[in-house]
């Protein structure tokens, strides 16, 4: 087993490792995390997939990360679909016009079929995606944080092991793309719950 292949699996089992907990810590109502950025997730992971793999010049492993989280996030939008059980999904107009331009990247992508195009803007689609949890964790209040830091610590450390593969290894722009967006966007996530728990220490404790 060459390194690439063995990040391509550390990954994977990351992934799933995350993902699992982070489906365990939605089901206990320990965060509350927005709909609209999973929505908005589940249309840019798989499109991106397909478009990366309707490509000539593609390798399954160079897009494990890609294809792990394809199934990490259906996972995650299916639990909290689930979660909801019949209640009315609200969104903000934020989030609305974030979920409108997924659609329709979606659509020119189905219409051309352009490998590249589709690509790099399926990859625009999920930078907006983490619009509305960074949103959410930058209006601070009271209270735990909705997003958990354990999950997005660590998808900074997927995000760095598929980037450092991609630099060292044999150099596929395209898929590098991917990790690439993910570690800078996921640091920012951290920052954000980072200043939000420190938010939290230091509000005064309520007077008895």
């Amino acid at each position: 087993m060459n390194v690439s292949t063995l990040a391509a699996v550390t990954v994977v089992l990351l992934v799933f490792y995350v993902g699992s907990r982070y489906c365990m810590k939605l089901v206990r109502k320990e965060i509350s995390p927005r709909i609209a950025t999973w929505l908005i997730f589940e249309i840019g992971v798989v499109m991106s997939l397909a478009s990366y793999l309707a490509g000539n010049d593609h390798s399954l492993t160079k897009a494990a990360l890609n294809a792990a989280d394809s199934f990490q996030v259906t996972v995650i939008l299916i639990t909290l679909l689930i979660e909801q059980r019949g209640r009315k999904i609200q969104f903000t107009r934020n989030e609305l016009v974030s979920l409108g331009i997924s659609c329709v990247a979606a659509l020119a992508w189905i219409v051309t079929k352009t490998g590249w195009i589709g690509f790099i803007g399926f990859q625009s689609v999920m930078s907006v995606a983490y619009l509305p949890t960074i949103e959410s964790l930058w209006c601070w209040k009271p209270g735990p944080s909705p997003e958990p830091m354990e999950k997005w610590g660590i998808n900074v450390i997927i995000a760095l092991i598929g980037v450092v593969v991609d630099i060292t290894g044999q150099h596929d722009y395209l898929a590098m793309v991917y990790p690439l967006r993910a570690l800078i966007l996921c640091i920012v996530v951290v920052l954000l719950i980072t200043r939000w728990e420190q938010k939290t220490k230091a509000e005064p404790l309520p007077i008895r």
